[in-house]
C-alpha cells in the first residue's frame, strides 16, 4: 500500500511542480495563494511552495485553520467567516485547487501575476480584464521529475495527508465519503 500511496503523492506533486515551477515560476519572496490548502493537492502545493521559499496564504475552512499553519501557511484564511478578496491584494501568483475560488481568485493578483486552475477552465478574457496570466494546467508526465519528487517524499520534505483508507470491496463508500465530506487529504483505496 505504501507504494500506492506514493504514485498517488507523486502524479499530484507533479501536476502541482509543473504548476508552481513551469508555469508560475515561483521564486523566493513572491506570494502565493493556494486554495484549498487542507485538500489533498492543496496540502501538498502548501510545502512545494514553502520550499522555494515563497509567502503562502491559503484558504481553508475553520476546523482546518491549525493543521494549514503546520504545513507551513504564513496566512490562513477562514473562507467561510472571511472574504479572501478583501484581506489579500496584489500576489504574484494563485494556485486554484478548489473550484469554487477560481472566478474570484483574478482579483487578488497584482498586473503580470499569474493564476493556474488545476481544477477548471481559466477565463481568458477576465485574465485580460486584469492584466495577468491565466493557465489552465494540464500536466504532462516527466520521468526526470517523478524522480526528483520521489526524492522530496522519501526524504520527507513533502509528506502527503492520507484522509482516510478503504479497502477494494469498499470503493462505492469510499467515493460516497469522497463526495459527501470534505476530507483532510486523500482518499485512498486499499488493493492487495
Amino acid at each position: 500500500m505504501i507504494w500506492l500511496q506514493r504514485l498517488l503523492c507523486l502524479l499530484q506533486v507533479q501536476a502541482l511542480v509543473q504548476a508552481i515551477e513551469e508555469h508560475i515560476k515561483l521564486r523566493k519572496g513572491q506570494k502565493i495563494l493556494i486554495h484549498g490548502g487542507s485538500g489533498g493537492i492543496g496540502s501538498l502545493a502548501i510545502q512545494l511552495a514553502k520550499l522555494h521559499e515563497a509567502y503562502v496564504a491559503t484558504t481553508v475552512s475553520t476546523s482546518n485553520i491549525e493543521l494549514a499553519k503546520q504545513l507551513g501557511a504564513d496566512e490562513v484564511i477562514d473562507y467561510k467567516t472571511n472574504d479572501f478578496t478583501s484581506i489579500i491584494k496584489d500576489y504574484d501568483a494563485v494556485l486554484v485547487a478548489a473550484a469554487e475560488e477560481l472566478g474570484n481568485s483574478y482579483k487578488v493578483l497584482k498586473k503580470g501575476g499569474t493564476l493556474v486552475s488545476i481544477v477548471g477552465n481559466a477565463d481568458e478574457n477576465l485574465a485580460k480584464e486584469h492584466g495577468i496570466t491565466a493557465i489552465t494546467q494540464m500536466t504532462q508526465t516527466s520521468t526526470s521529475q517523478l524522480k526528483r519528487l520521489g526524492e522530496l517524499v522519501d526524504s520527507g520534505k513533502i509528506k502527503p495527508l492520507i484522509d482516510k483508507i478503504f479497502t477494494l470491496n469498499n470503493a462505492k463508500e469510499a467515493f460516497d465519503y469522497f463526495e459527501q465530506k470534505h476530507p483532510r487529504g486523500k482518499v485512498v483505496i486499499k488493493i492487495k
